[in-house]
């Protein structure tokens, strides 16, 4: 009969490292952002008319890979997938931002 320790004892399992692929081959064609950008701001409560003409858009900070570019909209895209052919398999985390709403664009090299 096994007493308490032996019975709780697991056989260690092996397993194989995990064969990361390069994140950097993908996504050749795209470089890495940090975007600060404005964006509405609200309140839905009572405030004094000073206080509400006093309002600001909020400054937002986004990051990623700069996936799209023009004179309308900037698209940031954080997380991405890979196919079985180590391309871009699909996207996520995406952001589209009004160009007109872009403050600064900051490279970040990876």
């Amino acid at each position: 009969m096994l007493n308490r320790q032996q019975s709780k004892k697991q056989p260690k399992v092996k397993t194989a490292p995990a064969v990361l692929p390069d994140f950097r081959k993908p996504m050749t064609p795209f470089n890495f952002y940090i975007a600060y950008w404005k964006d509405i701001e609200s309140d839905p409560t009572w405030r004094s008319l000073k206080d509400i003409q006093a309002s600001k858009p909020a400054v937002c900070i986004s990051t990623g890979w700069l996936v799209k570019k023009d004179k309308e909209n900037h698209v940031l895209m954080s997380d991405f997938n890979f196919g079985k052919d180590g391309e871009i398999g699909d996207g996520g985390s995406s952001t589209v931002i009004p160009s007109a709403n872009v403050l600064k664009l900051i490279q970040v090299k990876i």
